[in-house]
């Protein structure tokens, strides 16, 4: 049955399929960028409550206790990867998180304020070599 011109049974046409495969390449094309420009990390920085507890070298194997008011965490760095292997807190989100090892990875223990960060080369030093503003 024709209403005002339209067919009811032909639901997707040329120019939707097109369409849909345009998004799918544009998807494609923006995974193959991020999975193939991330750069592996140097140095694994920690901080707590926003104040950098210490920078660690990735490739170092150690273990690295964390410790506040009456709570601890663990990070353990081997192998190339750091990973938050023990914490008291009660959810435990920052223990399941997988390991990193990318920059710009984290891993966040959020009642603890504790951030675990994949960075490129050691910060502080990095800073000094770095402008954040041009004063005239």
């Amino acid at each position: 049955m024709h209403r005002n011109g339209l067919d009811s049974t032909n639901l997707i046409k040329r120019q939707d399929i097109y369409l849909i495969l345009l998004f799918l390449i544009i998807g494609l094309f923006a995974f193959l960028w991020v999975h193939f420009h991330k750069q592996a990390g140097a140095m694994v920085q920690v901080t707590v409550d926003g104040a950098v507890q210490g920078n660690y070298p990735l490739q170092q194997e150690q273990q690295i206790p964390i410790t506040g008011d009456g709570w601890t965490n663990t990070i353990l760095i081997k192998d190339g990867f750091a990973n938050m292997i023990t914490a008291d807190c009660p959810d435990q989100i920052c223990v399941k998180h997988t390991e990193i090892s990318q920059i710009g990875e984290t891993i966040v223990c959020l009642p603890h304020k504790v951030v675990v960060e994949i960075i490129g080369e050691d910060k502080n030093n990095q800073n000094e070599k770095e402008y954040d503003i041009i004063a005239n």
